[in-house]
């Protein structure tokens, strides 16, 4: 039995491979399409779109769809009810600033006719000195958070970022928009 199994075996095989060297095959590059679908947005490279600068809601929007806009044109108003409020506060600070470092100058004022006088030792004198230097950083650095604050409400004056036709306003007055929105 095993003899005739191996004799079909290796008959088969014979035949196999001799209609196997009769046929030739011919290999080359052949381009397969893949076709997949994807969802995108396909951008022009010369539309530029206004952003937004800061978050909040659009209190003001100057231009329409169609509209014709110069570079640096003021297009929207963004607006931050909490930038008042900031600015606010800080106007209130900086009066008491202003308070502190006028009673500190008053002090020095005193602090100084007495001491040459010799009334008080220089240890106080030095202690009105740092108390005018503490006051005058103080109001300056107020000062200077004021400022950021204003910088921040001008932000929220979008700008037209080059001359052209306003192609599409995909927002309203009173929508609320996030920073480095399209507008």
């Amino acid at each position: 039995r095993h003899v005739l199994a191996l004799t079909t075996f290796a008959l088969a095989l014979s035949l196999g491979c001799r209609a196997f060297a009769e046929d030739t095959f011919t290999v080359q590059p052949v381009t397969v399409s893949d076709e997949k679908a994807v969802f995108a947005t396909v951008e022009s490279a010369n539309v530029v779109p206004a952003r937004a600068r800061i978050r909040g809601t659009i209190a003001e929007l100057a231009v329409h769809q169609g509209d014709r806009v110069e570079r640096g044109q003021v297009i929207a108003t963004i607006g931050d009810e909490k930038l008042v409020l900031q600015l606010r506060s800080i106007d209130a600070q900086l009066a008491g600033l202003k308070a502190q470092l006028a009673q500190a100058n008053i002090d020095l004022e005193r602090a100084q006719r007495i001491f040459k006088s010799g009334a008080i030792p220089k240890q106080q004198l030095d202690q009105a000195l740092t108390n005018v230097d503490v006051a005058s950083n103080a109001l300056k650095a107020q000062t200077g958070q004021r400022a950021v604050v204003e910088q921040q409400l001008t932000e929220g004056q979008v700008l037209a970022p080059t001359a052209g036709r306003v192609l599409t306003v995909p927002v309203t007055a009173g929508s609320v928009v996030m920073s480095g929105e399209p507008m």
